[in-house]
């Protein structure tokens, strides 16, 4: 008696529960759609189809013919074709030549002075002869303290010695 009184007689087949939600959702999605597209072709459509297409092709077999040299285009190339001729001729004809020779050392000098070149008394002694260097004399004369007080004194300046 005690095995009959917990048996109810509703027994659920393995794996029901495992993709149930699946078989759901999809039996949902499938009442939700419409039985049919919506989309009907007439009879014999596709047997004429094709007729129709080759009909339309032959009446326009010639193709559009683009001219890469329209006048527009002329007329910009040639408009600036005068600018840059006009530019070379006022920019490169009208300066003389220079040479080395109209340049002074003075000029020399400053464009070395401003930065114009980047060049240190070890360039300088590298492009000189042996000769050349024995000429060159060095003062050994000390200088007094009041040449060098006074050389302090103008040329004193006081933003060199601010610290930022």
């Amino acid at each position: 008696m005690k095995d009959k009184k917990n048996t109810v007689g509703l027994n659920v087949p393995e794996g029901y529960f495992d993709n149930f939600e699946d078989r759901m959702m999809l039996r949902l999605l499938e009442e939700s759609l419409p039985a049919s597209n919506g989309f009907k072709v007439p009879e014999g459509y596709f047997d004429s189809v094709e007729k129709s297409v080759l009909n339309k092709l032959s009446e326009h077999n010639e193709p559009k013919v683009v001219s890469l040299f329209s006048r527009r285009n002329l007329l910009y190339a040639t408009g600036i074709a005068a600018s840059l001729a006009l530019i070379v001729s006022l920019w490169g004809g009208a300066g003389e030549d220079v040479s080395l020779k109209d340049l002074s050392v003075n000029e020399v000098e400053a464009f070395i002075n401003n930065g114009g070149v980047d060049i240190d008394s070890y360039d300088v002694l590298a492009l000189l002869d042996e000769e050349e260097l024995s000429e060159i004399t060095i003062p050994t004369e000390e200088i007094s303290e009041e040449n060098l007080e006074e050389y302090l004194l103008d040329n004193f300046d006081a933003n060199s010695l601010l610290v930022e």
